[in-house]
């Protein structure tokens, strides 16, 4: 009986302890940010895209106490205006991001873990309808373009509960414009978007 007592005891420890050592190691956050892209200028070309709203979900896995990684799916649709003497041109797309950053968490209190960011990225471009002016429709050259991007950011997590925090932070990506492939499309410039946002966030 002792003998049976014992051994749950150290079960016991034995889990409360990994639990502990555990705790806050991961966690997954479902977010909103509001999108801005910069205009981009070249080969008598401007591109400037439409404002919009993303969806963003994050999962972060902390190997130390001050650094994580963490992979990022977010998801919106704008229009890419295109502006070229002596048209105008709108491509409706849906531009979907799949990246991986390098975090840290620079200072940590009870309530407060502010952090900055940065890594990697490939931006989908999907074109969710045929090119069109305001009189013509026109085939694009392609419906999807695939762009690599730099992403950058800071924010915080406020914690409102055990294991629930709200994230406010600020994302930035630089990316080479869109162009499908068509010749009025083609600027060869860079293009940046400009992410505030909210989430939730779940530690466990």
């Amino acid at each position: 009986m002792l003998k049976n007592v014992l051994v749950l005891s150290a079960a016991v420890l034995l889990f409360s302890y990994l639990t502990c050592a555990q705790e806050n190691r991961y966690d997954v956050s479902l977010g909103a940010t509001a999108v801005f892209s910069k205009k981009s200028t070249g080969n008598a070309t401007e591109l400037v895209p439409t404002e919009s709203g993303a969806f963003l979900a994050t999962a972060r896995m902390r190997f130390t106490n001050h650094s994580s990684l963490a992979l990022n799916y977010a998801r919106t649709k704008n229009s890419q205006i295109y502006n070229t003497t002596p048209f105008t041109y709108r491509v409706p797309v849906t531009i979907s991001e799949f990246s991986g950053a390098y975090v840290l968490s620079f200072m940590q209190s009870e309530k407060l873990e502010p952090f900055v960011f940065g890594g990697a990225a490939g931006l989908s471009f999907y074109a969710t309808s045929s090119y069109a002016d305001t009189t013509t429709q026109i085939p694009i050259g392609e419906t999807r373009q695939t762009q690599p991007a730099l992403l950058y950011g800071a924010g915080a997590d406020y914690r409102v509960w055990h294991r629930i925090a709200v994230r406010l932070q600020y994302r930035g990506l630089f990316y080479k414009a869109p162009d499908f492939k068509g010749s009025n499309f083609f600027t060869g410039a860079r293009g940046h978007l400009a992410e505030p946002g909210v989430g939730v966030v779940l530690k466990f």
